[in-house]
């Protein structure tokens, strides 16, 4: 046995020794998110307390930092440099950095000690929305003029960039088109040479719109016709359910392209769709309106894929109520006379919708006699005047009866 433990000792020797370095370098060997030692990083820089109607436009540097004293289970997650911008104005001005760093760690070198920024205020603008259409149609066919939906969008975004921004796009595509084309497109912003608008950081937005997407129709149409936008009106027959009434007719679209020869448009200005029979109805309806159902005027065709329908709305039809004890006012009686007694309140009826007669009171109503020209006497059966809230009507004229008399002189036999 001791021959055997004897045998092959300096190999033994050296492997023990191998084991033993390998042993220490594991033991000192870091995460890859620690930081041990004396290093050199370069780390982001992040901003805090910038207020809500603020934003920075000056793209943030990265920090390049000398670390000593570093603790072995220090986190490099832990280690970033911030600016304070609670305090932020606009305009441009210098912020100090400071390097956030983990217990015991030294920051020896820091390049650049401190960053010049340009802030500014957020603001909003309604900003017109102009299409820009590239490409052309198909042979033998034209683009008539774009339109878009809404023609206006409201914009957010730094009030220096707002100032000089006089409109945003929507792109559209017309190549090889044969139809109109209606699309809805998100809307982009340009400055005044047609470049796109970015921010410091071109991954994130400077300015937003809202709506962020419009719908563009473009017309495309064979040459030599034209095109041309027309409102839509909307007719009906019959009545609703007893108790409804019609509260309106709501066309959809509001506006209709037609195509025509120029001759055929001029002069053509409305288009009416209908009628739309509402007999019994007692809910809101959707009538969808066939494009060749709708009566043209000779040369002129809606495009393909033209949709057309009429929203009936319906209603809570009239009803009465009876306002019981409402007060009544002698107006401008003469002088040297009085009422005696007062009038006696009087009970009236009303009409109006529903939703306006629930809460209609008798103070919100007033009833009075003129009495100019009048003298001492008995008035009976006379007619009132009246004002009443918005919506509500009165069917019957009311009737009261008061006296008038001359007033008693103190001290008079």
């Amino acid at each position: 046995m001791h021959k055997m433990f004897r045998r092959n000792l300096g190999v033994k020797g050296i492997s023990f020794l191998f084991a033993i370095i390998f042993w220490l370098f594991v033991m000192n060997q870091g995460s890859p998110d620690t930081l041990t030692g004396e290093q050199t990083l370069t780390i982001p820089l992040v901003d805090n307390g910038l207020p809500q109607n603020m934003v920075v436009l000056t793209r943030l540097p990265s920090v390049r930092i000398r670390l000593q004293g570093i603790n072995p289970s220090a986190n490099i997650k832990d280690l970033y440099a911030e600016i304070d911008l609670s305090g932020g104005t606009p305009g441009e001005h210098t912020y100090t950095i400071k390097v956030n760093t983990p217990p015991g760690t030294k920051v020896v070198d820091l390049q650049p000690v401190d960053v010049k920024l340009q802030l500014d205020t957020v603001q909003e603008k309604m900003i017109p929305v102009e299409a820009l259409v590239t490409g052309s149609p198909a042979e033998g066919y034209q683009m008539g003029t774009p339109f878009v939906k809404p023609t206006a969008v409201n914009v957010r975004g730094p009030s220096s960039i707002l100032a000089t921004l006089n409109k945003v796009t929507v792109e559209v595509s017309a190549t090889g088109a044969t139809d109109t084309i209606q699309v809805s497109r998100p809307v982009s912003f340009r400055d005044k040479e047609g470049k796109l608008i970015f921010g410091p950081n071109p991954s994130v937005d400077i300015l937003s719109a809202s709506p962020s997407s419009v719908d563009v129709i473009n017309p495309v149409m064979l040459k030599g016709l034209s095109s041309k936008m027309v409102p839509l009106k909307a007719t009906s027959n019959g009545t609703p359910a007893q108790g409804k009434v019609l509260r309106s007719l709501v066309p959809s679209p509001a506006s209709v392209q037609v195509l025509g020869a120029t001759q055929a448009l001029k002069g053509f200005d409305s288009l009416n769709l209908g009628p739309v029979d509402i007999s019994n109805l007692t809910e809101d309806k959707v009538f969808q309106i066939p494009s060749d159902k709708v009566t043209l005027p000779q040369g002129i065709t809606f495009p393909d894929g033209t949709a057309l329908s009429v929203i009936a709305q319906i209603g809570p039809g009239v009803i009465q109520k009876e306002i019981p004890n409402v007060p009544v006012q002698i107006r401008n009686i003469g002088a040297g006379l009085e009422q005696d007694p007062a009038a006696t309140p009087v009970n009236i009826v009303v009409e109006g919708l529903s939703d306006i007669l629930k809460d209609v009171k008798a103070d919100q109503i007033q009833l009075w006699v003129d009495a100019s020209g009048q003298a001492a006497g008995s008035y009976a059966n006379t007619k009132v005047f009246w004002q009443l809230p918005p919506g509500v009507t009165m069917p019957t004229t009311p009737q009261v009866s008061y006296n008038l008399k001359a007033h008693l002189v103190k001290g008079a036999e």
